[in-house]
């Protein structure tokens, strides 16, 4: 009769020493990938590759023991560049994924280097969802934006375009790494495997 709350404590414990394991892991220049029901969301999943779960992306920046995700917020009342701690960006996804490029050391500070740049510059969020202007972006441009910089995407050529312009899909992103870390629920973002 003890061992079901024992073994029910136990998975508990190996629970969060699990979940902290995979927090601690994660590194500059991973990217973020939410699925959630915004207007934003509404309009990324219509411009999505093939896979419309998601729509919205940022990318964790890493500095000594602090872990924050750095996007791109939409709000319309003057969206800008954010900074926030992984749950708090995650806590209203109904999906979350991570998605490790593969970035040596230097690139991984070259891209958090470029990130903070664009913190200090309170680069603004592009409604016009141009990539011919690098002052304002959106959310899935800053990730491949970032990437860019380090020689990490296959360049705008590869990208769809609409009305003749070049836009980067939310979903595009999973093309760029490997996938790390996800959750198919509305579960603390500390619960990713």
């Amino acid at each position: 009769m003890r061992s079901g709350p024992i073994a029910v404590g136990l998975a508990l414990i190996l629970g969060l020493w699990a979940s902290n394991a995979a927090a601690g892991e994660l590194r500059t220049g991973d990217i973020v990938l939410l699925g959630n029901d915004s207007a934003w969301g509404f309009v990324a999943r219509r411009f999505a590759d093939a896979d419309t779960r998601w729509s919205h992306a940022g990318m964790v920046l890493r500095e000594g023991g602090s872990l924050s995700v750095v996007h791109m917020d939409g709000s319309p009342m003057g969206g800008r560049i954010r900074r926030e701690a992984l749950p708090d960006f995650t806590a209203n996804a109904r999906y979350t994924r991570i998605v490790r490029p593969g970035l040596d050391a230097e690139q991984r500070a070259h891209v958090g280097r470029w990130l903070l740049g664009h913190m200090a510059r309170n680069t603004a969020f592009d409604t016009r969802f141009r990539l011919d202007d690098d002052s304002v972006m959106y959310c899935s441009e800053l990730a491949w934006r970032a990437l860019d910089q380090v020689g990490m995407t296959p360049g705008s050529d590869s990208l769809p375009r609409l009305a003749g312009r070049a836009y980067v899909p939310v979903d595009r992103l999973l093309t760029l790494g490997r996938e790390v870390g996800d959750r198919l629920t509305s579960v603390a973002v500390t619960d990713l495997p």
